[in-house]
């Protein structure tokens, strides 16, 4: 097949550690800047606070502009190789999860916006290929009361041939690995996205696996909670997925040929 590694940074070495677990630490601390960490991809609260900036402390530090933190294997005579990532996986930090795009390819942003910026306004691009983790999310918005318009995005670190970067998804991009809720033999299965705010509504996106393995996709307005997104949860029944919100059914979509006719 095609080597698709990309070709040698020219960058600058900053050390070495002991063991993954400490590599991991270090990529999580320099990868973005920020005093505190974003709130996990399970927050329904709108989160308006700060983005933290990809590379935000090296470069307030020491002037550098981030373009990826690369991790090597380091060699008995001094020199390094490339980093062979182990199977079984390591065991990740407590915020990495685990996640992949919709699509074979979405454009990574440096910063969150209200509204999905062109793709000339990216500075990365990420592959489907390649490993993703969320490790937060962010919501940006415009307009006040029923003319507010929100887009929540996912704080993502991207892995690819030893190559992490960082950036933002639009959170209705991106599908957590453990967020999938599975019927009993895999397929179909299932998740449920908090996507935006359109005024009273919370724009949620749910992401069908149906057994052919075609991949559907609609977005669900439900109530807005005071705080954002309401606290909802989703059923798989044998011919339809159920959305309930407070033990209550808000929303049902049928497993047939009328997913992808229905209104979104």
């Amino acid at each position: 097949g095609v080597d698709r590694r990309p070709p040698p940074l020219l960058g600058h070495y900053v050390g070495a550690v002991d063991d993954l677990e400490a590599a991991l630490a270090w990529i999580t601390r320099w990868t973005f800047a920020a005093e505190a960490p974003l709130p996990g991809p399970e927050s329904r609260a709108l989160s308006l606070g700060p983005a933290p900036i990809p590379g935000g402390a090296l470069l307030d530090g020491f002037g550098t502009h981030l373009l990826a933190v690369v991790v090597d294997a380091a060699e008995d005579d001094g020199g390094s190789r490339p980093f062979r990532w182990p199977a079984p996986p390591p065991e990740l930090p407590e915020r990495w999860h685990p996640a992949a795009i919709l699509s074979q390819r979405a454009p990574l942003f440096a910063a969150p916006a209200p509204r999905l910026p062109p793709f000339a306004e990216s500075h990365d691009v990420v592959q489907r290929s390649d490993d993703l983790y969320v490790i937060g999310v962010v919501d940006r918005c415009d307009g006040d009361g029923d003319a507010q318009r929100c887009t929540r995005w996912d704080q993502v670190l991207v892995h690819e041939h030893g190559r992490w970067r960082g950036g933002y998804l639009p959170a209705a991009q991106v599908a957590q690995i453990d967020g999938w809720l599975r019927a009993p033999r895999g397929l179909p299965r299932v998740q449920a996205i908090p996507a935006g705010i359109d005024g009273a509504d919370a724009l949620v996106l749910v992401v069908i696996r149906t057994p052919d393995y075609d991949l559907h996709r609609l977005t669900l307005r439900l109530p807005r909670a005071a705080g954002g997104f309401p606290d909802y949860a989703i059923e798989l029944a044998a011919d339809a997925v159920i959305v309930t919100i407070a033990g209550e059914e808000t929303a049902r979509v049928p497993l047939n040929a009328s997913i992808d006719a229905r209104p979104r």
